[in-house]
């Protein structure tokens, strides 16, 4: 049975190779799994604040950014939480062909671009305050 900080390790560490796969996606223009992936990272942050300030071990097996968020004790800026949002709706599993394609019009290059950096941020926050 693993421990309460092994379950959080494994959401990092899950996160970040997740990071590295959405970077990979993201220098080859393959945008709209990028920002799934980037969902994931986000998601799996979160699960590991979850863990983190809940006693069981394994967070609830849903995908709503603010939802988990809500679980938690993490403090966020207003900016951040609404941020949250943003995210969520490139969460791509299970949708109909018709979201998909409304998402991958959205997801330029240069819309990519302008969130990599809001991403590296709000990563960065949520690792600094595990």
């Amino acid at each position: 049975m693993m421990t309460k900080e092994e379950h959080i390790l494994y959401w990092k560490s899950s996160a970040e190779e997740n990071w590295e796969t959405a970077v990979f996606l993201k220098t080859g223009h393959q945008n709209l799994f990028s920002l799934f992936a980037f969902h994931l990272v986000v998601e799996k942050l979160l699960k590991a604040h979850w863990v983190k300030d809940n006693i069981p071990n394994s967070p609830p097996r849903i995908h709503d950014l603010p939802e988990l968020f809500k679980q938690t004790e993490l403090e966020l800026t207003f900016d951040q939480v609404d941020y949250l949002n943003t995210i969520n709706g490139w969460n791509i599993e299970g949708r109909y062909p018709d979201y998909k394609r409304k998402v991958n019009q959205l997801a330029t290059n240069s819309y990519l671009d302008f969130h990599f950096h809001k991403l590296q941020d709000l990563k960065t926050c949520l690792l600094e305050r595990l």
